[in-house]
């Protein structure tokens, strides 16, 4: 009884220190827990729970100490390590959390609860082979069919992830298949997922035939989660086996239950092929039941469709659609193996897109459905082929007026009509007056169509936006041909239009973001990405429309908070995946894991990923620092190490979305996976210069750091040299390596032919990196020489400064070429921002160049403020030795002079840049974009409220932010700069 009442006694104690935390009352908490501990020194659940008060304080370190004292202590109390286990995870330590839970089992190594604990921890870490361990242990202790079976999984895990594929087929995978028979010889297999486990193991090793014989037998009858899922199975064992015979006729009976499922279809026309090239003849024992039957010709399999389609013919009103698509895809396949008798036996390809049109052209999805196949129709037969479609359509005509429909499905087979002629290239060759005929047609059926979206809810997007999207793709196509600006002007007001009637179409707000973009307007793109509320893993897959485009239009400080929510969720994906992993182990699911962990290396290895932090990290050296101290703080926080490449080029995963917006064009314009190839290698280019220069600059900081100085040990050549004389030696050396990497990278880039740019500047296609506006600039050139001349100063402080002529020599020359390559360039920008004449024009190019421009000289700034800590020393030391001698000399090194004289011009440079800057407002403001000639909206569809002048307002105001910021940058800058004198 005394024991217990201690017990409640501490825990009556605790309580406030609980509700405090829960209440996120840190401060409280601590005095809470110092209160506690007063009275009871001993009580170390109060000294864990203080940790945690003490973290969430940002007092780190204390909590790291604290929470060190009770782990020392090896408690056992329930209380305690949860306390402690909370603490760790949060400061990310989950090495810490398996070390806490080891010293509890060795105490009691009987305790399930200790030991399950134990195992998730290590699966946090992923320590599989530890994971393996703990769930033997666990299953010693608690024979539960689970805990072996976590331990088989780890076993299994050990052999995905090793880079020995012998060790893996050799040793992991046999031991884990062993384990899982004895537990099936001795009936103890229990559950689905224990199944599902062996029989990965199994494929994994290609054992597929004791595969089918897992799934045929006992254990495969508990194969239940999924209708049908056993004959699923054995169907894939079949097709990995190349048993063609049995695939074939079990993917039939799997089509007799279900004839709309798609992927059976594909399996099942495979199959049929390999038995039609093999020459393949039923056999006696082939004959049986119907369901059973082997379809080995290519008659019986159109027989076997065309009584598919008579089924779903005869089930009345609502049809599926796949018995219809595999109709017309054993037509496609049959007419590209040359089988033209066969295929005439199942009709024409017009008729059948007919028919499918007939009874499927309501649906939004009709048009993709029927795209690929339309390869099939003949050339001369498209306009016709388009003619007779429209007879489906039910739209009453007046004279002199525009048919219209009365519903929405009319509408929607109309839609459907007007894509596939653009599809089939029956609008390639339109005059402008037709072209332009059929844009305000479209533009009256969208407007005339939002009449059956009024008791829609919000987030629900029109029925007749894809009439306004295709309008956009047609005027797209020809401001592409003609590159005229009232055309982008009147693509987007169109879409700003939309999005008004039609705000959560997603569509819209993506292109808009693209064409503000490639008008050099950044500010109205965030509020149509945040309105998006795009979500999880479409910041990876759409972030590409956005994410990096506030630095490159000088938005620099929403930027920062861009690039940071971006790469949050990056940095929360290790979390939050580990969480559904061991939930996966928790309740079964083995065969999610490999999936999960897959997703998350595919996140970690995203080029998106590498691209966000090496941006952010760049933007917070230009904004965030106005002295070398500060940037050594910065170095530091980030853990930057130049010599070694972080990023795992030959890995790197392109995990953009460029299907994302709907696309009518037809096939020879659409994008290819080449030039979506040739784009990733572009960005790829892109992403490895600006990581070199990252490295380059944190190279410069490191080796401007002091080495622990012996006398005049800086100024002699001694080679005495001490342990952190010789590790800035080395990062002298990884810079001048990096300068050589840098130089090369951008001579491979120049000689690289562009040789699959065609339909890149496509609406869906990807918008180009910064390259060519960034070597036109000769910012390479700028960045290389800088950091040339800091690799030069440093060596000034590692040799005799009296036998260093030709290295003084060589800094002058980098000076000397430095600022006459930014005199060149800042010439060469003679090109306004703008041009406010008839008609206006906006020069995007030309506000990159100046925010590459501003973000150079800033960078310089950076490496010539580094240069001056390496100087300072040297120029310090040679005043004392002057005073030290009876007849002082005057002579001065050359050097301090070439530092004056080029900090000197280098604000002058500054100056006139920053002059630029504020002369862009004034250049804006200049434009009247009423004299562009922009075609009018139908009388019904205007919207006195969207405008060319309301977008030009927008993009003005972007434009005007742009040069505010910057300009705000580099004064920051020219002050720092000139405070880096010697």
């Amino acid at each position: 009884m005394a024991g217990r009442g201690h017990v409640d006694v501490s825990e009556r104690r605790l309580r406030p220190i609980y509700d405090a935390l829960d209440a996120n009352n840190n401060k409280k908490a601590i005095q809470e827990a110092d209160k506690v501990l007063r009275k009871q020194k001993d009580l170390i659940c109060a000294k864990a729970l203080k940790a945690i008060a003490l973290l969430r304080s940002s007092r780190r370190q204390e909590a790291l100490l604290l929470a060190a004292e009770v782990a020392s202590q090896e408690p056992i109390e329930e209380a305690t390590l949860q306390a402690l286990t909370i603490c760790y995870r949060e400061m990310e330590r989950g090495d810490l959390v398996a070390r806490i839970y080891e010293n509890a089992v060795k105490k009691v190594p009987q305790s399930e609860e200790f030991l399950s604990h134990l195992f998730m921890a290590y699966v946090r870490l992923g320590e599989y082979k530890k994971q393996q361990q703990t769930g033997m242990a666990l299953y010693k202790v608690a024979p539960k069919n689970p805990y072996y079976f976590w331990s088989v999984m780890s076993i299994v895990m050990q052999a995905l992830t090793t880079e020995d594929e012998t060790l893996s087929q050799k040793m992991f995978l046999p031991l884990a298949e062993r384990m899982v028979e004895k537990m099936a010889k001795d009936m103890k297999i229990e559950a689905e997922a224990e199944v599902r486990l062996y029989l990965i193991i199994l494929e994994k090793q290609k054992k597929y035939e004791e595969a089918l014989e897992v799934v045929v037998g006992p254990l495969g009858s508990k194969l239940i989660s999924e209708i049908e899922l056993q004959s699923l199975m054995q169907a894939e064992m079949y097709v990995q086996l190349e048993d063609w015979p049995k695939a074939n006729a079990k993917y039939r009976k799997l089509l007799l239950t279900n004839p709309d499922n798609w992927l059976w279809y594909i399996h099942y026309f495979t199959s049929l092929f390999h038995l039609v090239d093999s020459g393949w003849t039923p056999s006696e024992a082939d004959e049986g039941s119907s369901a059973d039957v082997v379809t080995g010709t290519v008659d019986m399999a159109i027989a076997f469709v065309e009584e598919r389609v008579a089924d779903e013919l005869k089930n009345g009103k609502r049809l599926q659609r796949g018995p219809f698509l595999a109709r017309m895809e054993l037509l496609k396949r049959l007419t590209e193996r040359g089988n033209q008798e066969a295929a005439d036996k199942i009709g024409s390809p017009a008729d059948l897109l007919k028919e499918y049109f007939g009874k499927f052209g309501d649906k939004p999805c009709c048009f993709m459905d029927m795209r690929p196949y339309l390869t099939m129709l003949k050339l001369d037969d498209n306009a016709k082929f388009v003619e007779e479609l429209q007879t489906y359509i039910e739209i009453p005509e007046k004279a002199g007026e525009l048919g219209l429909p009365s519903d929405v499905k009319t509408m929607q087979r109309h839609i459907c009509c007007v894509g596939l002629a653009r599809s089939l290239g029956l609008q390639e060759h339109l005059t402008e007056e037709k072209r332009d005929e059929l844009i305000q047609d479209l533009m009256r059926r969208h407007q005339h169509g939002l009449q059956f979206g009024t008791d829609l809810l919000p987030t629900d997007v029109q029925p007749s936006d894809s009439y306004l999207l295709m309008a956009v793709h047609i005027k797209y196509a020809e401001y592409l041909k003609t590159k005229k600006l009232s055309l982008l002007f009147e693509v987007i007001v169109m879409l700003e239009k939309g999005v008004a009637c039609s705000p959560s179409n997603a569509q819209y707000k993506l292109i808009l973001i693209k064409l503000y973009i490639l008008l050099g307007a950044f500010q109205p793109c965030k509020k149509l990405y945040d309105n998006m509320e795009v979500k999880h893993i479409q910041q990876d897959t759409l972030g590409y429309f956005y994410s990096c485009y506030a630095v490159a239009l000088g938005h620099l400080t929403p930027a920062c908070s861009i690039l940071s929510s971006m790469l949050k969720f990056f940095s929360a994906n290790h979390k939050d995946t580990t969480e559904y992993i061991i939930a996966a182990y928790k309740y079964g699911s083995f065969h999610k894991i490999p999936e999960i962990i897959s997703f998350r290396e595919r996140l970690n290895l995203s080029h998106n990923y590498s691209s966000l932090a090496v941006e952010r990290m760049l933007l917070d050296f230009i904004m965030e620092t106005t002295n070398p101290e500060q940037m050594r703080e910065l170095l530091d926080y980030m853990e930057i190490s130049p010599e070694k490449d972080e990023i795992k080029w030959d890995l790197l995963k392109d995990n953009r979305d460029l299907t994302v917006l709907s696309s009518w064009e037809p096939e020879e314009r659409e994008l290819t996976d080449q030039q979506i190839a040739w784009s990733f290698c572009q960005e790829k280019q892109w992403l490895r210069l600006r990581s070199l220069i990252l490295r380059s600059l944190a190279a410069v900081i490191l080796i401007s750091q002091p080495a622990p100085m012996d006398g005049e040990h800086s100024l002699s050549h001694n080679q005495d040299d001490s342990k952190n004389g010789e590790s800035m030696d080395g990062h002298g050396n990884t810079l001048l390596s990096l300068i050589q990497e840098m130089n090369t990278h951008v001579q491979d880039v120049e000689c690289q032919p562009s040789t699959v740019t065609e339909n890149m500047d496509l609406l869906c296609g990807p918008i180009p990196t910064r390259m060519k506006v960034y070597l036109d600039g000769q910012h390479h050139i700028l960045l290389t020489s800088i950091f040339q001349v800091a690799v030069d100063v440093h060596s000034l402080g590692t040799n005799d400064l009296n036998q260093s002529q030709e290295l003084q020599e060589k800094i002058a020359r980098n000076f000397d070429c430095i600022l006459k390559t930014f005199e060149y360039v800042l010439d060469s920008m003679d090109t306004p921002i703008a041009s406010p004449g008839s008609p206006p024009e906006v020069y995007p190019q030309v506000l990159q160049g100046l925010v590459l421009l501003v973000e150079t000289l800033c960078l310089m700034t950076l490496v010539i403020s580094q240069c001056q800590v390496m100087l300072k020393p040297i120029k310090a030391s040679l005043t004392k030795k002057k005073r030290k001698k009876k007849t002082p000399t005057n002579i001065v090194p050359q050097v301090f002079d070439d530092y004056k004289m080029f900090v000197e011009s280098l604000v002058q440079f500054g100056e006139k840049l920053h002059k630029c800057l504020l002369e862009v407002d004034i250049v804006i403001t200049e434009v009247d974009v009423s004299t562009l000639e922009i075609s009018p909206a139908p009388e019904h569809a205007k919207r006195e409220d969207i405008s060319a002048e309301t977008v030009w307002k927008k993009v003005k105001d972007s434009y005007q932010i742009s040069a505010g910021e910057m300009a705000e940058v580099l004064k920051q800058k020219l002050q720092f700069l000139r405070t880096v004198r010697l």
